[in-house]
């Protein structure tokens, strides 16, 4: 029988064949990462509970596999509160005592590590304690979040339990962007055409020209966006620019793919089985922004001026180098509307750094933006931007529900990287190809 990548995946995870609406007792996971919101509640619950377990059983109390976990500091740092610090202590001396990988405040948010790090690898099976855990599909993982006590369990056990296989929608995309469009772009018109609900509880698969073209970048965009269409999760056919990716990611840590490894890698059959099928014309998609307070509410730029005073450009959506590179371009010679506010956050400490190195963050600065040391804070309303009542923000990250960063009557709007540069420049919603035509 045919099958699709999420089926296979299931599939060599559980020691079974299994299909779409399967319950499936008992599914082992590969990889496991926790942020500092999530961590220490699930690591104190851990200890609590799992030590009668290990005591009875006369063992140390240990995680299940220290190798296919990692502590990810990222949310609120470098620490906004006491708490916070707290937190981020206990995940390190867990860590020290587990034998577990524990990144230093700053080396990035979690979802860009994982993948960059190539701790996350195609046919996996990935959780972490984040919801947007789906941007790992870009390279053909099956990638979700849990929350504290799955995270918990799996800490102890490395398994989740009666999960059940999720059916697929192939979204087919054809067709090549239009110059100064980009795959934030398409993923926000997507979202418009399906609905907040489209996607419910499904996978997300995503094939076809666009993609066969598109960089990992842009790849990591879509998945990442796609639960804001209620989605399970997302995923992409591993390829050779998938490949190319994780074997460089690999070699900067001094590893390769094992044989082991290379067998794990799936792909979905011509033939198998989907829920529904959605085909996409990229050819038409314009720069396009979602307006408050729903990311599917989206219109194309040219149908949009609101006023902006607020532009954030970061998160786990956008900041990578592509993302910063064509920002720097529009802004580069030109100057921040002196009514408007740009914070820009790098998405991992390789990026800041590279982009330090090849003078994208001097072009940012001298336009006036203000640039930070890796971290979600803006994003989810934590710090280094918060929202104040009546802002106006055009941001480059996935969500803009009321009081998503900062105050409840606050307006949030979702953009490319582009869209945000030209935003930042004229102070409303604009169209960045006028800049990028230059």
């Amino acid at each position: 029988m045919a099958s699709t990548i999420t089926e296979k995946i299931v599939s060599r995870s559980a020691g079974k064949k299994a299909v779409a609406g399967d319950l499936i007792d008992t599914l082992p996971v590969d990889k496991l990462y926790f942020n500092e919101v999530i961590g220490p509640p699930a690591i104190l619950n851990f200890q609590k509970d799992f030590d009668d377990v290990f005591q009875s059983a006369g063992k140390r109390m240990k995680v299940f596999d220290p190798m296919r976990v990692a502590f990810m500091p990222d949310h609120t740092v470098p620490s906004c509160s006491i708490m916070v610090s707290s937190g981020v202590k206990l995940m390190a001396s867990f860590a020290k005592d587990q034998g577990i990988k524990m990144y230093k405040e700053g080396d990035g948010i979690e979802h860009t590590v994982a993948s960059e790090e190539g701790f996350v690898l195609p046919g996996e099976v990935a959780v972490a304690t984040d919801s947007h855990t789906c941007t790992q599909g870009a390279l053909g993982s099956l990638a979700f979040g849990v929350g504290t006590t799955e995270a918990e369990n799996l800490l102890a056990t490395g398994e989740l339990y009666s999960f059940t296989v999720p059916e697929s929608i192939s979204f087919r995309v054809n067709g090549m962007l239009q110059h100064g469009v980009y795959p934030k772009d398409l993923v926000l018109h997507i979202l418009g055409l399906v609905g907040q609900g489209g996607c419910s509880k499904r996978v997300a698969e995503y094939s076809g020209s666009t993609f066969d073209s598109m960089d990992m970048d842009g790849r990591f965009t879509v998945c990442n966006l796609s639960v804001e269409m209620s989605a399970r999760t997302a995923i992409i056919n591993p390829d050779a620019t998938t490949m190319s990716y994780v074997e460089a990611a690999l070699r900067g840590r001094g590893a390769s793919l094992s044989e082991e490894e290379s067998r794990m890698i799936a792909r979905s059959d011509p033939d198998a089985t989907y829920s529904q099928t959605v085909p996409v014309d990229a050819s038409k998609v314009e720069p396009t922004v979602s307006l408050p307070h729903s990311p599917a509410n989206a219109k194309p730029v040219s149908e949009v001026n609101d006023p902006i005073n607020v532009v954030f450009l970061g998160s786990c959506a956008n900041a990578r180098k592509s993302d910063l590179t064509v920002a720097a371009r529009i802004l580069k010679g030109r100057k921040v509307h002196p009514d408007t506010n740009l914070v820009v956050i790098p998405a991992s400490r390789k990026v800041y750094n590279w982009a330090m190195e090849n003078g994208i963050l001097a072009t940012i600065a001298e336009s006036g933006a203000n640039i930070e040391s890796s971290n979600c804070g803006p994003c989810f309303g934590k710090h280094m931007g918060i929202l104040a009542p009546g802002d106006r923000c055009l941001s480059t990250s996935n969500r803009n529900y009321k009081g998503r960063m900062g105050s409840s009557e606050a307006f949030i709007y979702l953009g490319s990287p582009a869209v945000a540069a030209a935003t930042a420049i004229e102070g409303k919603i604009a169209d960045p190809r006028k800049y990028l035509s230059e």
